[in-house]
């Protein structure tokens, strides 16, 4: 398509002359900027700022902005992210400095920030290799350091240094133009590189009208025109971004933040987009019971807010949805987190009039809630269409469960390579391996396409069907996976009432060919948890004190005790130990290592993970940590922990000599597991016994076609449960109670009639049927009495 047909009206933006600032304030707003950062919780965040900008300006200092170093290379970086590094870096820093010069007037800041951006416009021109062989996000980063230097630190530079800026960052414009406006470039139009590229691209545009006059104003249609296109085509209809949380947050930092600075300065108002305007709608969907993070689907890990665009949209819309969001999730020291913060109430999603169910139908995404709170529950799956080049993972039907302050089955997280094994892989959600294959290949470009068939939302249930059938079967580039007739999961969310519980509720019908395969059905719970294998399931419950008792020293303690256990080793050989520790005084910096002694040889000082939560940790020597093993004969042993640092404290150790076993350990482990508190002690070391309430629980009830094999083995760093039947259709059913602690199990019972499976789940309150038809649409019916 050609550019002209592309254009808005074209029109000029108000800045003032193009040294001052004029894309996020004037500099008749200063004044009550420099109010704002007196008081509230503005002053804490403005204090951090001036120390970090005083740090960027102090050699010597670990933070220190050297402008040499804006391209210092990455070892084994590929040559496309490089960029990545460069264009974060000048941002932080020209803006910390930026701001710091524009609040306080103190050129000692303009003057570094000036050397920084003078810098990388010499070393990373447009033409440079590592700069146009970048991703387009890559420039995207660049161009916003770019655009922020020449807003904050513009009027402290002479006409020279401006003009070298400036042409530099032309030249970025012309050619990210050229290829972001080709509907045939690959990141076109629904990847985060066009909120990335385009967002700065039209901030730069902002800035660049006084020196290019004639190009300016079709730099700033086209920026405009390209993000009202990603709004558009990356968003659904109800707000949700098919690249998940973490790429819309990346694209909506720069697209945010160029249609703030589009409108403050007469251009159209991007945000009159009615996508843009649902974006706090599927954040809020997205957002994990009583946590700060969000689910971590297609390409993203469970995470907050780091940009403060959530706060633009809470002023833009009124929305105090948008202002609980960014108050519950947000963090880091922005300076858009000064410039932006407004006064729009908070409201939390139910006061709002969030609904406590959604289908985002471009996204093929479906949750079910109970509510926000630490107490309620979440239940999502998803199924929906792959977009060319997108990031997208091999995760059609995959559910994740959360609830009462715990993640009971969750997403292994960011996975982009499109190899087998990967978490952007089947192997790495809550899906189905047949004989140990998944969906076809995911990632790096590559993806498979789901439906989801059936939505339903009532006051007793929730309901999806999920359709995987052409995942299992292909991706977009002709690869196949496990190869199946069809592939359906349907999904059930009981909701609360009477005194029962919600839980949800997952029917498989798969099927491959006419003759028997492996099918396991995968489960991935929070390395914080443990899985407990049961004859019918599972239970899974948070870790907590193993045997209910852990050894530590007192804090206050002056003189150096011991903890001893005697141990046995069948096998000669070099022997590795791990423990279960954390540091408990304090400062968690001075009660986070132990002495460890094998028999009488030389102790070893160990400075174990300084975490306030039980970890385990493998023993290693010193600072930097050296790895250690302990060569061992066959026979008895003595393995002592020495007191080193009070506060300190040893719940569980392992002996192994297998030097590649890491946590979480599984069963087949082959090694001595010892409790702290069954060692012999030497004082002032002492057994502390913890008593409390009983720790909330996920039940898991299951039932197939033919006899469950059940497995618990470490998905990268944290637990997985493995279902395995060998059948021709395993119909696996899965009932999945998260329970609050004391609170008496259900009684769960399955039952094969001729119309089908009855399952039945009864509670102190009630009984609640689900039958499945074992024909016809086999949509499942739910009875309570």
């Amino acid at each position: 398509m050609e550019l002209a047909t592309l254009m808005l009206v074209t029109f000029a933006c108000n800045c003032q002359a193009a040294p001052g600032p004029c894309l996020v304030f004037s500099e008749a707003e200063l004044p009550p900027l420099r109010e704002r950062v007196e008081a509230g919780g503005n002053a804490a965040v403005w204090q951090a700022l001036r120390a970090q900008a005083d740090d960027h300006c102090r050699p010597g200092s670990p933070h220190f902005a050297d402008p040499d170093g804006i391209d210092e290379p990455v070892e084994g970086m590929r040559i496309q992210v490089l960029a990545h590094t460069f264009g974060r870096k000048l941002t932080d820093w020209v803006q910390t400095l930026g701001f710091a010069y524009q609040l306080t007037g103190n050129r000692r800041y303009a003057d570094h920030g000036i050397e920084v951006l003078l810098t990388a416009a010499r070393k990373l021109p447009a033409s440079d290799e590592r700069v146009a062989k970048s991703f387009a996000g890559a420039r995207g980063d660049l161009m916003r350091g770019f655009a922020m230097g020449l807003d904050w630190l513009g009027e402290a530079m002479t006409d020279e240094q401006r003009r070298a800026v400036e042409d530099v960052a032309a030249d970025y414009l012309r050619v990210i133009l050229k290829e972001g406006t080709d509907e045939k470039t690959w990141w076109v139009p629904h990847h985060n590189f066009m909120g990335v590229s385009f967002g700065a691209a039209g901030c730069l545009a902002v800035k660049l009208q006084d020196r290019f006059p004639e190009e300016a104003p079709k730099w700033l249609d086209a920026c405009a025109e390209r993000i009202r296109t990603w709004l558009d085509r990356g968003f659904d209809d109800q707000g949700a971004y098919f690249e998940g949380t973490g790429y819309a947050q990346y694209g909506l930092t720069n697209a945010v933040l160029f249609a703030h600075a589009l409108k403050r300065n007469g251009g159209p108002d991007l945000f009159d987009d009615p996508h843009l305007r649902r974006v706090p709608h599927f954040f809020a969907q997205s957002l994990l019971p009583g946590d700060g993070v969000f689910d971590a689907r297609n390409d993203a890990n469970y995470a907050g807010l780091s940009d403060p665009f959530m706060l633009r949209l809470a002023s833009a819309y009124d929305s105090g949805l948008a202002k609980w969001l960014w108050e519950r999730c947000g963090s880091g020291n922005s300076p858009l987190r000064i410039a932006w913060d407004n006064g729009v109430p908070a409201q939390d999603p139910a006061s709002a009039g969030e609904p406590l169910a959604e289908h985002f139908l471009g996204r093929g995404l479906c949750v079910f809630r109970t509510d926000w709170g630490r107490d309620d529950v979440m239940f999502a799956t998803e199924a929906g269409p792959f977009h060319p080049v997108t990031h997208n993972q091999a995760d059609k039907g995959h559910f994740t469960l959360y609830g009462l302050g715990q993640r009971w089955a969750i997403d292994s997280g960011y996975g982009n390579n499109r190899q087998p094994g990967g978490r952007d892989q089947t192997v790495a959600h809550n899906c189905v391996l047949i004989d140990d294959e998944g969906q076809a290949l995911s990632g790096a470009g590559a993806g498979t396409n789901g439906r989801i068939v059936t939505y339903e939302n009532n006051d007793r249930y929730g309901y999806a069907l999920c359709d995987a059938t052409e995942a299992y079967n292909t991706n977009d580039k002709g690869q196949p996976g496990a190869k199946v007739r069809h592939a359906l999961r349907r999904c059930l969310f009981v909701r609360p009432s009477g005194g029962v519980p919600a839980y949800a509720v997952v029917l498989d019908d798969l099927e491959k060919d006419d003759v028997e395969h492996e099918f396991t059905w995968l489960l991935h719970t929070d390395e914080h948890n443990t899985i407990e294998v049961g004859e019918s399931g599972a239970t899974i419950l948070p870790q907590s004190t193993s045997g209910g008792a852990f050894v530590e020293t007192p804090t206050d303690a002056t003189d150096k005790g011991s903890c001893r256990w005697r141990l046995t080793i069948d096998k000669p050989g070099d022997y590795v130990v791990w423990a279960r520790v954390r540091a408990a005084g304090a400062e968690a910096a001075k009660s986070d290592s132990f002495m460890v002694q094998v028999d009488e040889g030389k102790p070893v000082a160990w400075h174990m993970p300084g975490l306030r939560t039980w970890t385990w940790g493998k023993v290693a020597a010193d600072v930097p940590s050296t790895p250690v093993s302990f060569p061992l004969t066959a026979g008895e042993h003595t393995l002592r922990f020495i007191t080193r640092e009070p506060g300190a404290q040893v719940d569980r150790v392992l002996v192994t000599a297998d030097a590649k076993a890491a946590p979480p350990f599984v069963a087949s482990l082959q090694a001595l597991q010892l409790e702290a508190e069954a060692g012999t002690l030497a004082a002032p070391m002492r057994v502390v016994r913890e008593e409390g309430a009983a720790p909330p629980r996920l039940l898991l009830f299951m039932h197939a076609g033919a006899p469950i094999r059940f497995e618990v083995h470490a998905y990268e760093t944290h637990p997985r449960l493995k279902a395995t039947a060998r059948t021709v259709r395993p119909e696996f059913t899965a009932v999945m109670v998260p329970l609050p602690g004391g609170t008496q199990a259900p009684k769960v019972a399955f039952a094969q009639h001729d119309d089908g499976l009855h399952l039945t789940v009864t509670w102190a309150e009630a009984t609640d049927e689900i039958r499945w038809p074992g024909e016809g649409d086999r949509t499942p019916a739910v009875h309570r009495r």
